[in-house]
């Protein structure tokens, strides 16, 4: 070979080299690209805690000076439905954007392993994942690192003051100091720090145990109510100090200079069901369907906003998932909507109606595969202002319908279904076809 014909050939593959290494630059800043415009996300979950609990929402009693102030700056959603009206169904719902009866969780229980949640998915285009606080949704196969968490300080139920914490899988304990909404938030921040300073995208989900019976405050927040009563200033101090994490949440975020990248999504487990809750009535007409707080915050992208279309945990899932970007191949149904189009101002009414099921009796999650789906739970069906109830038959009466209009009728006093049949025959009809749905994800046709 000549000197020229090797210099040729040098050449050649010199350029062949650099062409692949810009090729290669080019990729790797494609795939860099979207993952440093993806938000990070922050999911707070109170415990317990009714819509009406917040001093926005009207209630004189209550001090909320943060929830208030997100509810300025962001996205308030006053008809906001929990899964269902207990702890387990309803963080099911949030996490998986499904009816908690899908997964077979009528009460309290474990969600089946296969279930993908945010943390899964997320993970799949590469946000770091952590838990903190209150899980129960399954203490040995599902906890949260087996969930999708990459890092978990939880307790499977709830927990009051000096109480301590399990850390990941391991037999490590980490006692909570102060309030526990405080110290719970304490710990997802310096988990936010350490990402943030490594600037990984993350998903965070935060979830309080307050203000979940008993009551027992701070003494610092309980002070605020020293003139009430000992019982509801318990009750008032555990919501100021939950509103307090949230205070230091988003103090944090703009001292990191994340804020404006960081959606911030609060809401709680299911509707106020303790005594001290300001929650209406109403809620007695059918304890699932019921409305629970909701608030979300995004400064880069989001402009304020206070919207009375029925939303729910069902959406969180959908919503997130849009929002970063991420689809999920082997996806089961999912019972959610995505709102981004309404967090940019262009949604008004709900593309799909919500529906909801629930056992009066307890039983376990075995028991259920003996329960008649349609003729033995009660359901709940929303479609636009509309909300039919089946009650099932039961002592020998037969099933009643009963259908309300959520926005003229909160309190579900005017029953109009004797006025308005074509909407009963219509609505309940759908709400079997959904029904039948959950039946067969029940029976584990969605994960083959």
């Amino acid at each position: 070979m000549s000197l020229l014909s090797a210099t040729d050939t040098i050449d050649r593959m010199n350029k062949s080299f650099f062409a692949l290494f810009t090729l290669v630059q080019v990729l790797f800043a494609a795939a860099q690209g979207p993952a440093a415009d993806r938000p990070n996300v922050v999911l707070v979950v109170a415990d317990d805690m009714g819509w009406r609990d917040t001093g926005y929402s009207g209630n004189p009693d209550i001090k909320t000076p943060n929830l208030d102030a997100m509810a300025k700056r962001g996205v308030r959603f006053d008809y906001f439905y929990a899964g269902q009206h207990i702890c387990s169904p309803g963080r099911f719902a949030i996490l998986t954007g499904r009816a908690p009866f899908r997964t077979g969780l009528d009460g309290l229980g474990s969600m089946r392993q296969e279930e993908i949640t945010i943390a899964k998915a997320l993970k799949t285009v590469g946000y770091h994942t952590a838990h903190f606080g209150k899980w129960h949704l399954g203490r040995t196969h599902t906890t949260p690192v087996k969930m999708g968490f990459d890092e978990a300080i939880w307790k499977l139920s709830s927990f009051d003051l000096g109480e301590s914490l399990k850390v990941g899988d391991t037999k490590e304990m980490i006692p909570l100091k102060g309030d526990t909404s405080v110290a719970v938030m304490d710990l997802a921040l310096d988990f936010v720090r350490k990402q943030a300073a490594a600037q990984q995208p993350f998903f965070v989900q935060v979830c309080f145990g307050s203000p979940h019976e008993p009551h027992v405050a701070a003494e610092e927040f309980k002070a605020l109510y020293k003139d009430l009563p000992e019982k509801r200033s318990d009750f008032l101090g555990e919501v100021s100090g939950l509103d307090a994490a949230v205070g230091n949440l988003h103090a944090e975020l703009k001292k990191l200079r994340v804020a404006e990248n960081t959606l911030v999504w609060f809401t709680s487990d299911n509707g106020g069901i303790t005594s001290q809750s300001k929650e209406p009535s109403g809620r007695g007409k059918s304890t699932i369907g019921a409305r629970t707080v909701a608030l979300l915050e995004w400064p880069g992208r989001v402009k304020p906003q206070q919207t009375s279309m029925p939303c729910g945990h069902i959406d969180i899932y959908p919503t997130l998932l849009e929002v970063i970007g991420v689809t999920m191949p082997k996806q089961p149904p999912v019972d959610g909507v995505s709102l981004l189009p309404l967090l940019g101002g262009k949604m008004t009414e709900r593309p799909k109606p919500m529906g909801f099921m629930l056992r009066r009796d307890k039983i376990t999650q075995k028991q259920l595969e003996a329960v008649d789906f349609i003729g033995d739970t009660e359901g709940v069906w929303i479609d636009g202002s509309l909300r039919l109830i089946s009650h099932p038959a039961i002592d020998n009466q037969p099933e009643r319908l009963a259908l309300y209009d959520i926005y003229a009728d909160p309190s579900f006093k005017n029953d109009l279904a004797a006025k308005r049949p074509d909407d009963v025959i219509r609505m309940r009809k759908a709400l079997d076809e959904w029904r039948t749905s959950v039946r067969a994800s029940f029976d584990g046709k969605d994960y083959p």
